[in-house]
């Protein structure tokens, strides 16, 4: 088993060289750090800006500290627009600490504010959630800890730099999700035949999702620029394949429901045949199937409901548009599609691996 994961994660090490190796760094002369807001040396109007644009037009000018990085201790004075939109100021106080994007020149060095710094309880909150894993979930909480490191690091490190160099989307998403599917259920559940039943049924959902997402973004069709955010990436970046980052969305976004879903059918039939040996293959798909059908309905409900969730301005923005229009716009679409993909994997999810858990448990060889 340890020897199986040594050679998965050097696998995995391998296979995210290259894919680094190719970025570029486009911003060799910015850096990015802490610092602390000392002072508001000013606030004023500019009425210029005012009778141009209609909006209050404040300019702070604030004395800033950095407090990381080459430039740590050193103090500066910076000007901070503000428009009267709430979606892109950052109105500052004395005290607060703000992330400056520092960009040096020949001769000078340039500090602007980029954001407030929110990481500090994003910290706190993962550490409460690990801690609480780890009382409650014991060693099982630190394989799980350590399998959605390597998942978000699969992610992170190989499939968006991937996207980013123009790797082809659908292979290079499909085939990270099935490598963390693989090396989260290993870990989780260990090696066994439970774990392989449950890697072939996730497996089997993951590709109906994905086949799926690809026939219905063709056919709808859809863009894949679905909010505001894919616009700015389309600004930056229009060589890149929108409508493959949308399905790859949808594939990574079902992936979680869908592995839960093949762990708690194959973890149910394993738990059958272990107090019950003299069930047939028949017997054991029966009763994973039961437990499906149970869980189907649920999962189906926390899948949809969070695409609901995450995208409630939208829906609430579009609630007194007709019908017709709604149900036509291509970001309400691509919600209700991913949503629907994702459900559909789950369904397919149950009995791919109720049938693959009975055939393998009752085999003897």
């Amino acid at each position: 088993m340890k020897r199986f994961l040594l050679i998965i994660f050097s696998f995995v090490i391998l296979a995210i060289s290259p894919v680094l190796a190719n970025q570029q760094d486009t911003s060799k002369n910015i850096e990015y750090s802490t610092g602390k807001v000392l002072e508001i040396i000013s606030e004023k109007v500019d009425k210029n800006l005012q009778e141009s644009l209609g909006e209050k037009q404040l300019t702070q000018t604030l004395k800033v500290k950095v407090l990381k990085g080459p430039y740590k201790n050193k103090e500066y004075v910076v000007k901070n627009q503000l428009s009267g939109h709430p979606a892109y100021d950052i109105k500052l106080k004395n005290g607060d600490r703000v992330i400056l994007e520092i960009e040096k020149f020949d001769n000078k060095t340039e500090v602007y504010i980029a954001d407030k710094e929110r990481s500090p309880i994003l910290f706190l909150l993962f550490g409460l959630f690990a801690l609480l894993i780890l009382i409650i979930g014991g060693i099982k909480g630190l394989k799980s800890l350590m399998s959605l490191a390597t998942t978000t690091g699969l992610i992170l490190f190989l499939l968006i730099p991937a996207i980013l160099n123009n790797f082809p989307i659908i292979i290079t998403s499909v085939g990270i999700c099935v490598l963390a599917t693989v090396i989260t259920i290993f870990t989780v559940a260990g090696f066994n035949k439970k774990s392989i039943a449950a890697i072939i049924g996730t497996t089997g959902g993951l590709m109906t999702a994905g086949l799926l997402s690809m026939l219905a973004i063709k056919l709808a069709p859809l863009s894949g620029i679905t909010d505001q955010e894919s616009i700015i990436l389309w600004t930056g970046r229009p060589d890149l394949d929108f409508t493959g980052i949308l399905t790859a969305a949808m594939i990574v976004a079902a992936l979680g429901a869908i592995m839960d879903v093949g762990v708690s059918i194959a973890s149910s039939i394993a738990e059958c045949y272990a107090v019950n040996k003299y069930l047939t293959i028949r017997q054991l798909i029966k009763s994973g199937l039961n437990v499906g059908r149970d869980i189907i309905g649920t999962m189906s409900n926390t899948l949809v409901l969070a695409y609901i969730g995450s995208f409630l301005p939208l829906i609430l923005l579009a609630a007194n548009a007709p019908f017709i229009k709604l149900f036509n716009l291509n970001s309400i679409v691509a919600e209700i599609t991913a949503a629907l993909v994702g459900s559909i994997g789950i369904v397919c999810c149950v009995p791919i691996t109720a049938v693959t858990a009975g055939y393998l448990l009752v085999r003897k060889k």
